[in-house]
């Protein structure tokens, strides 16, 4: 099917669910409120196209097989990149979302749908897509679901619904600090501009990042691109990059195995104080309670 014609293939239905590519393998879980899907999938091509509106707050992770992908969502678009995890794309309830992915012959993917009649009223700012979302306790709960799924107990619609529980939790706070996350771009920086600058942060996170430097990179004059970046992001530059680090920070700090002084140098801050004053002020904890937490 040609790409135009997939895009105009809207179909009556209120809601629905289009993909390209064929199922080489998936397990399927359903309990109250939540359905989830692990697949895997076979293309005759290099791109794979979607095209979905669902009644859920929908989450998909992209796993393995997909390097980059084109979304719009509700005539907004974006690029992105799946690099350091960037792999989560969140979809709000009643969301249209076209998306172009770049695969690799074979994915593995996983797409949850939580039922917000079930789990109650949802955060406002999940009504806001996210798209190349890093977040490591999302990736890891959902590999566990999947596990769990492949070979379900007695005990398993118990395990998903709080799982389910969990997973909103997350996005509410992932969402809540959106600077953190790639959004669609509503305006401000063309989307080039806006790849090339957040490339050149997420290479040289580590590093002294100057309004000066971006602007350069961006083409622009520094009042322009404060402003044209603002429109883009929702967010200062000197705010997006913070977010970016802590991030970062929390992904290695689930890792474990950095002391907490290399986590904050290899994150662009200062010293150890600056990152724990800091860490603690976006996450409501010391990054050695939030390590604790995550490697329980």
């Amino acid at each position: 099917m040609h790409k135009n014609d997939f895009r105009k293939s809207v179909l009556r239905k209120e809601y629905f669910r289009r993909k390209t590519g064929q199922i080489i393998s998936s397990v399927v879980a359903e309990t109250k409120g939540l359905h989830a899907e692990f697949i895997r999938r076979q293309y005759s091509s290099a791109r794979s196209l979607w095209h979905l509106r669902q009644p859920s707050l929908a989450l998909l992770w992209c796993r393995t097989g997909v390097k980059k992908y084109h979304v719009d969502v509700d005539g907004r678009s974006m690029d992105a990149n799946l690099e350091k995890g960037s792999d989560l794309l969140l979809i709000p309830p009643d969301t249209e979302i076209s998306a172009e992915f770049d695969v690799e012959g074979v994915t593995d993917y996983a797409i949850t749908f939580l039922d917000r009649s079930v789990f109650g009223r949802l955060s406002p700012e999940l009504g806001r897509p996210l798209v190349a979302s890093s977040n490591e306790a999302l990736r890891h709960g959902l590999g566990e679901l999947g596990r769990e799924a492949a070979a379900p107990d007695d005990v398993f619609d118990l395990f998903a619904e709080g799982w389910a529980m969990q997973a909103i939790a997350h996005l509410s706070r992932l969402a809540g600090g959106h600077r953190s996350s790639r959004e669609i771009s509503r305006g401000g920086l063309a989307v080039a501009n806006l790849r090339r600058v957040q490339d050149y942060i997420h290479s040289n996170l580590a590093a002294t990042i100057t309004l000066a430097e971006l602007s350069r990179v961006a083409g622009l004059s520094r009042r322009h691109f404060l402003r044209a970046f603002r429109e883009s992001i929702g967010d200062t530059p000197l705010g997006y990059v913070r977010a970016l680090r802590i991030e970062e920070a929390k992904r290695r700090l689930s890792q474990g195995n950095q002391s907490i002084t290399e986590v904050a140098l290899d994150c662009g801050f200062s010293h150890a104080q600056h990152f724990a004053t800091t860490f603690r002020t976006a996450t409501g904890l010391a990054p050695s309670a939030f390590r604790r937490a995550s490697l329980f």
